[in-house]
């Protein structure tokens, strides 16, 4: 019986990984193209800008929506009408002939990823037992992150050898893979919220329900803290390095890889100690962990030596790795069964606030020079050290029959 589960539960993983991973690989493939775009369609380095804050944007606002429809009408449903809107977009985007209709695709992009994600992460949370749901958010993690790290490299490739179109064109078949795998493996339930039948009242209630929740508040904040640390310190380092003689732009992006490489070889561990030991101990200690490397880089400031950058994106790796699955474990265990979806919209609506703050932040501190490097290193490790004190509001050891489950899983 546990051979056939586990079976299932590495079908349905396998299923949403393609799915989720689609959001991340449009968005790092993406940068690399993005002057080749600019002289294609001769819009401009500026106007081709739109393609990422359009996407951005929309992406952030969108998640709660999606989830509550998921919620109402069946999350695979909607996960599967996500992703052939996501590859109609992806072929309008490639054969757009001017920067305003490929503009106008991305949206379209981003409308369809906005279906997709929320739905998904609800649609594992049913599917995977308490004591392997971490576990599960891991493996998740590390799948997104490899496909964000391998983004930019993927997306050059196809830049050099067929133009910017083939970034677009080649989600086609990717899609079509997930969903053959969607179609197989994930569960066609009755809808959530079919099972009750709400009035005018309670539907609103319904949407405010999650928000009411002190665990699922908590985790949703961290998330969105420890975010705007993680990204900041992403955009920073280039900016930083730039200024410096002997760095090149390679040697920012072998840096930033030491962050990505911890990121996604702890994110397992971090699930896992997660299903054992509850959910606040990855998630401190890990957020503890990148306030240490906020507050390292921002003794460093604008002069970071080279054995002090590795060591400072190394913790945040690690430490990202521990408490991201614990994070998102427990806001969508916090909820009730049938908000699932409505609760992973708004944890990844937080995730992305604190992405849009940080480059907003980075705009207003470093948009000229990186003399003020200190200061927004010290505010993305002040933030760090906020998302490490929610987090204490998690669930600390778990009970023993769920722990017992999850170390036999």
């Amino acid at each position: 019986m546990r051979a056939s589960s586990a079976s299932s539960d590495k079908a349905v993983l396998a299923a949403v990984a393609l799915s989720g991973t689609l959001l991340p690989l449009n968005s790092t493939m993406l940068a690399v193209a993005l002057p080749d775009i600019a002289s294609g369609t001769g819009g401009g380095v500026a106007a081709s800008s739109w393609l990422v804050t359009a996407y951005v944007v929309a992406m952030a606002t969108l998640g709660p929506f999606a989830g509550r429809l998921g919620d109402r009408l069946g999350r695979r449903r909607i996960l599967l009408w996500g992703l052939f809107a996501f590859a109609a977009a992806s072929a309008a985007a490639g054969l757009a002939p001017s920067l305003e209709l490929l503009i106008a695709a991305r949206l379209g992009q981003a409308v369809a990823g906005s279906l997709v994600f929320p739905n998904a992460m609800a649609l594992l949370r049913d599917a995977l037992a308490e004591g392997r749901r971490a576990a599960g958010f891991g493996l998740l993690g590390s799948a997104v992150g490899v496909a964000a790290a391998i983004g930019p490299a993927l997306g050059g490739v196809l830049v050099g050898a067929f133009g910017w179109r083939a970034i677009f064109l080649v989600n086609v078949p990717v899609v079509a893979a997930a969903i053959v795998l969607s179609l197989r493996a994930l569960p066609s339930g009755a809808p959530a919220a079919a099972r009750v039948r709400s009035a005018r009242g309670q539907r609103r209630r319904d949407w405010a329900q999650p928000l009411r929740i002190p665990v699922f508040g908590a985790a949703t904040a961290a998330v969105g803290l420890s975010n705007l640390a993680m990204y900041g310190t992403l955009l920073a380092v280039p900016v930083v390095l730039a200024g410096r003689p002997g760095w090149s732009a390679a040697d920012a992006g072998l840096a930033l890889a030491m962050l990505s490489v911890a990121m996604i070889a702890v994110a397992l561990l971090g699930g896992r100690l997660a299903d054992r030991r509850g959910h606040r101990l990855p998630a401190a200690s890990g957020l503890a962990l990148l306030t240490f490397a906020g507050a390292m880089l921002a003794v460093m400031g604008a002069r970071p030596s080279a054995v002090g950058l590795a060591g400072a994106l190394l913790l945040a790796g690690v430490g990202l790795g521990l408490a991201n699955a614990a994070l998102q474990t427990a806001a969508i265990e916090a909820v009730e069964p049938r908000h699932a979806a409505l609760a992973a919209g708004l944890f990844s609506t937080g995730r992305y606030a604190g992405s849009i703050v940080s480059a907003l932040l980075l705009a207003a501190l470093l948009g000229h020079d990186s003399s003020h490097a200190a200061a927004f290193f010290a505010i993305t490790a002040v933030a760090a050290a906020a998302s490490a004190l929610l987090a204490l509001r998690l669930e600390g050891a778990l009970p023993r029959t769920a722990a017992l489950e999850g170390t036999q899983a």
